[in-house]
């Protein structure tokens, strides 16, 4: 997957887990971003679920607008979803 700088990204997927390790459906995502070692704050959109405990979120180009970004998804039932990206500025 090819993440740009300051673009935003329609599909970007991560999988939630429960404490059991289990792949989770049916929840209720929520999603923040540090951008550049900044505290967390609220991604633009929400995650919605796709299918088999897969989400996807809709990131913006305020939500990308960075060189190192943490991405910490949280629901209740489930463990938190940390991904870090590096978007190219190509």
């Amino acid at each position: 997957m090819s993440i740009r700088k300051n673009i935003a990204f329609s599909s970007f997927e991560f999988v939630m887990y429960n404490n059991s390790g289990a792949a989770t459906t049916g929840l209720t995502v929520s999603g923040q971003r540090s951008i550049d070692g900044a505290a967390f704050a609220a991604t633009t959109n929400s995650p919605t679920e796709v299918a088999n405990g897969v989400y996807t979120i809709i990131l913006s180009a305020a939500d990308l607008n960075g060189d190192n970004i943490t991405f910490r998804f949280t629901a209740t039932g489930a463990d938190a979803t940390i991904v870090t990206v590096f978007p190219s500025s190509e």
